[in-house]
């Protein structure tokens, strides 16, 4: 890992539809990519990414749509190949970083689409699974939604939910919490240990 001091905070949208069951000759890919930087010097958020995807292979659903906000029309004015997406986190330092994400499954939209496009994996192996830390540290046996993680710490979630944007954020403010108080407890113990 190159750089420790910024931590990358991912999430991605995808295309969807009801029950998962995609029309035939449709697959699921990403349709956004949310990037939230923070600097574990600071604990602070120093930079919001959202970058839109064109999608290749699917199209975006009504249910798509009345999830995420995305049309195909809106995807298309405003997004970009899924290769130069993954130019742009390159670009944003995505290699070199720690990665943090919510869920375990969240890379692998990546590594498929990556395959299928043949674009290089945009991201690095160092990759921190904060529900697993969140469980640990909360003594929870099942994973909880996003926004009752951050009730635990007395956070909102901000914004509009099934933003990848958004969602990168809220995690970023999680992450913040559990490093903090982490680091409090490390500096107790330490405390008591001199």
């Amino acid at each position: 890992m190159k750089n420790f001091n910024i931590v990358n905070v991912l999430d991605t949208d995808l295309t969807c539809y009801p029950d998962n069951i995609f029309p035939p000759g449709e697959q699921k890919e990403i349709i956004q990519i949310g990037l939230s930087m923070v600097d574990l010097r600071s604990l602070t958020i120093v930079k919001r990414v959202s970058i839109p995807v064109v999608p290749q292979m699917s199209k975006i659903s009504q249910y798509c749509t009345d999830l995420t906000g995305w049309t195909y029309a809106k995807l298309s004015r405003q997004g970009v190949t899924f290769a130069e997406a993954c130019r742009r986190l390159v670009k944003n330092g995505s290699v070199g970083r720690l990665l943090v994400t919510d869920t375990d499954d969240e890379l692998q939209p990546f590594r498929n689409q990556c395959a299928l496009a043949g674009v290089n994996y945009p991201f690095g192996d160092s990759v921190l699974n904060l529900s697993t830390v969140f469980a640990l540290m909360a003594d929870q046996r099942r994973n909880l939604p996003l926004e009752a993680k951050l009730a635990q710490f007395g956070l909102k979630f901000e914004g509009l939910q099934h933003r990848a944007d958004v969602d990168a954020f809220n995690i970023a403010r999680l992450f913040i919490e559990l490093v903090s108080k982490g680091r409090l407890a490390c500096g107790n113990i330490a405390k008591q240990t001199s």
